[in-house]
């Protein structure tokens, strides 16, 4: 009856000892590398498993997280523009004029007819043409302006200019 009562308590207290070695290996440090553990039978009829927990304890600090990355500062169109072109044609414009409206329409050929990059600027939007217009000393619209990828303002028109002058101040500008 003793030896019942020792099989009944020993191999449950031992396999609850073995789980909990096996989760604390693995809460302090992750899973350790698999071993083989004899298993020896006893007399008695329970199960020595010689088991002895040889894993090196590490106290290795974690790596100091990364500082994020600072965020590019965003680009304005004109920058986004002379990123893919070596000439962009700006027109600064009035939507609800027809005069600006042709000058808008003009300019955008006269850019495409020399494969220039195009913007146009709406001086309604105070967001949007508040930098450049101070920039390029712009105080009137339509004006048309020929930029080159350093910043420079090769040509500008106040008023109306039609496809090809705009397209000859772009093939200057590229000299």
């Amino acid at each position: 009856m003793r030896q019942q009562l020792r099989l009944r308590v020993l191999v449950p207290v031992a396999v609850l000892g073995l789980l909990g070695a096996g989760f604390g290996a693995f809460a302090m440090g992750g899973p350790a590398a698999p071993q083989s553990i004899p298993v020896h039978s006893t007399s008695s009829g329970a199960i020595d498993t010689g088991a002895v927990d040889t894993a090196p304890v590490t106290t290795e600090a974690a790596p100091a997280p990364a500082a994020p990355p600072k965020p590019k500062p965003k680009k304005s169109p004109l920058e986004e523009e002379l990123a893919d072109h070596r000439v962009v044609v700006v027109v600064f414009h009035k939507p609800s004029s027809d005069l600006d409206g042709a000058a808008v329409r003009e300019a955008r050929a006269g850019a495409d007819a020399a494969g220039a990059g195009y913007l146009a600027v709406d001086v309604t939007d105070d967001g949007a043409v508040a930098d450049l217009a101070v920039e390029y000393e712009v105080i009137e619209s339509p004006t048309v302006l020929v930029v080159t990828r350093n910043g420079e303002a090769r040509s500008e028109f106040e008023g109306f200019v039609d496809r090809e002058t705009v397209a000859q101040a772009v093939t200057n500008a590229l000299r």
